[in-house]
């Protein structure tokens, strides 16, 4: 991984990321000047927080992605597990490793088809170090840092770990590729949401799911 480049993403694809925002908000996002007239309680959205009922143990800590970092976030999860263990001699069952997923960190959870066919490698400027090219496969999930290796399957399956994207950043970044793959921003949005890694959960954004986590007893980490 010595040869990944992974630059601050230029202003352009800020200031696309910024457009792209505004148009969901200008399409049904944006608050109405009138206050709204009050819902039925059973009328009321509720999210699927079924995740939260994974957190247990003594020790959890809440980990906030919000950009690539080369993939440390993953790391920086297990180093927690790690020296947990170490330092107090204690099982999976005490602890618990929440990695939220957000912002331009949210794509690192598609899977390689997603990656080739809309061009993420482009989009948050990861060269594949193979090619020296923009990654048209996701350069993260097969080998976690500093630990050869491990995939975040086996993370998922072995360690006591619960993995959520923002569902805002998904529909945002994923309706600014859909260009890049010729299909639309809902068939973008959809075709991201049903190839997300097995076991990965949706909140409604990562901020949400950062909340939620440390309103269930988790410490927080911002893990870049």
């Amino acid at each position: 991984m010595e040869n990944l480049v992974l630059p601050t993403p230029r202003r352009s694809f800020l200031q696309r990321f910024a457009a792209g925002t505004a148009a969901l908000l200008a399409s049904g996002w944006a608050p109405a000047h009138a206050a709204p007239a009050p819902r039925a309680r059973t009328a009321r959205r509720v999210s699927d927080d079924a995740w939260l009922e994974r957190i247990r143990g003594e020790h959890r800590q809440v980990f906030d992605l919000v950009e690539t970092n080369m993939g440390f976030g993953a790391a920086y999860a297990l180093n927690f597990i790690d020296s947990f263990k170490e330092a107090h001699d204690v099982e999976n069952d005490d602890l618990t490793a929440v990695l939220v997923f957000r912002h331009f960190a949210m794509p690192l959870l598609l899977n390689d088809g997603m990656w080739a066919k809309y061009k993420i490698g482009g989009m948050l400027h990861a060269n594949d170090p193979d090619t020296n090219a923009p990654a048209e496969r996701n350069l993260f999930h097969a080998n976690v840092p500093m630990r050869p290796g491990l995939t975040y399957a086996q993370m998922f399956a072995e360690q006591p770990v619960i993995v959520v994207a923002c569902g805002l950043a998904l529909s945002v970044l994923s309706g600014l590729a859909a260009p890049n793959a010729g299909v639309s921003a809902e068939e973008a949005k959809a075709e991201w949401a049903a190839n997300l890694f097995p076991g990965v959960y949706v909140a409604p954004s990562g901020v949400y799911a950062v909340n939620r986590a440390q309103e269930h007893g988790c410490t927080y980490c911002y893990a870049g």
